[in-house]
């Protein structure tokens, strides 16, 4: 009988990883209004990282002095956010001086501001979907943890059928054969290379290529009120993902020092939700 409902548990699972799947990869597209200029965050999403979302965030921070980096801490100054990124760059960072901020620029990736952003990119078809494809991801990981358990069962109700004699084992046998060939098939992504990596289409290269030559030298537009020069210094921070003259401190703060990396240690609260 617990044969049976981890079969059919197996085969629930495929459907709902199917059903995802096609959501993923079928979405209707909305096609982005013409002339409709791409925001820094969107900038920097198409840049294929969400950390560097957050990094622009607080590049543009820095020259308006509602950040500051020093000796590779990050201070908050101003704690007042100014959009929904900014809540979760501050979040992140916590409001105390931060030494650490470079070990939790990873938890920018489940940043529900930042996913936003992405998910109306691929609404308009100018990345894959990253919200369509974790769902898809998550369902693929049910499926393929129902399909180790029932394979588990079915072998061992194969070993117990086969202690008792007879031809017995053989009904096990074959079901567990079958739905491991059939699981396997569902399981199995119908695309090749870094399937759930959330990729840039060749409408999103277009888009960008062209907003790039549209508006160059680009002035990205903050919620501050930045001098050309600052404005220049984040632009190349967000195409080029380097902080460079009054950025430069940035880099020491958010980036991985040299050598092996650890996990983060259990005195490092600050971040987005539990994380």
């Amino acid at each position: 009988m617990l044969l049976v409902v981890a079969y059919g548990s197996t085969a629930a699972c495929a459907v709902r990883y199917r059903r995802a799947l096609r959501v993923f990869l079928d979405a209707p597209v909305v096609p982005r209004a013409p002339g409709e200029e791409f925001t820094l965050y969107e900038v920097a999403f198409l840049q294929l990282y969400e950390d560097r979302v957050a990094r622009a965030a607080m590049a543009a921070m820095v020259p308006g002095g509602r950040l500051r980096a020093r000796d590779k801490v990050l201070t908050v100054i101003d704690p007042v956010p100014r959009d929904a990124v900014e809540a979760d760059v501050i979040k992140v960072i916590g409001l105390s001086p931060s030494r650490r901020t470079w070990r939790r620029m990873d938890r920018f990736q489940w940043s529900r501001a930042v996913l936003a952003i992405g998910d109306r990119l691929g609404d308009q078809g100018l990345v894959r979907h990253p919200g369509r494809s974790r769902a898809a991801q998550r369902s693929h990981t049910w499926l393929v943890w129902a399909q180790v358990a029932s394979v588990a069962m079915g072998l061992t109700a194969v070993g117990l059928a086969a202690a008792e004699g007879g031809r017995a084992f053989l009904v096990p046998l074959v079901a567990t054969a079958v739905l491991l060939a059939v699981g396997w098939k569902a399981a199995a992504p119908p695309v090749s290379g870094h399937y759930w990596h959330c990729s840039r289409t060749d409408a999103g290269r277009a888009a960008l290529e062209a907003h790039y030559a549209d508006h160059e030298p680009w002035i990205p537009r903050t919620n501050d009120d930045l001098s050309a020069h600052d404005a220049e210094l984040l632009a190349t921070a967000v195409r080029r993902g380097g902080f460079t003259g009054r950025l430069g401190p940035l880099s020491g703060a958010v980036s991985w020092p040299e050598g092996p990396r650890t996990g983060p240690p259990v005195d490092d609260p600050p971040g987005l939700g539990s994380l």
